[in-house]
């Protein structure tokens, strides 16, 4: 084998190894080179690639709220909010009682709550619970899942077919 051979086959593996420029029928290869936890084929392009840049940072921050944040945004879920310890500063005197604030029990402490930018069906939902169980500390249980934005609007357009809920997921 030639110099100029071996230069050219150089090229060619850093082009393989790099999320942006390997060829799209090959992310998957890559994505499993990289360990990357959650992978699904139905992902855009940009979510794709966006997984595989992120995965050694989500591998050294694992079991951490930013891990969290950092794979949902990968995965093309937008900003997550992740709530830890909800209800435990409500009876600490520091609010006032002006309906401002949800005084429901607190959350165990292992407990976390997500809530997403944009809705999601429920397929995508048994998703986000897989890159959760996947990237979340072990000894923490999901209690909600929730999205802000409404999906749809109540102006018989849409059939409740089973592929959407009602807020939460």
């Amino acid at each position: 084998m030639g110099f100029e051979r071996c230069v050219g086959l150089a090229d060619t593996v850093r082009t393989l190894w790099n999320a942006d420029t390997c060829p799209e029928h090959l992310l998957p290869w890559l994505a499993w080179a990289l360990s990357v936890d959650v992978w699904d084929s139905y992902w855009s392009d940009e979510s794709k690639r966006n997984t595989i840049r992120e995965s050694i940072n989500i591998h050294r921050h694992k079991g951490t709220v930013g891990a969290v944040k950092r794979a949902l945004a990968a995965a093309g879920y937008g900003d997550a909010t992740v709530i830890e310890h909800f209800g435990r500063d409500f009876h600490n005197g520091e609010h006032l009682r002006n309906a401002a604030i949800n005084r429901a029990k607190a959350d165990h402490w292992a407990e976390y709550r997500v809530t997403l930018v944009r809705p999601i069906t429920i397929e995508q939902a048994a998703q986000v619970r897989l890159i959760l169980k996947k990237v979340a500390p072990a000894r923490c249980h999901l209690k909600v899942l929730d999205f802000t934005q409404a999906l749809n609007l109540h102006n018989n357009t849409i059939y409740r077919n089973g592929a959407y809920t009602r807020g939460t997921a």
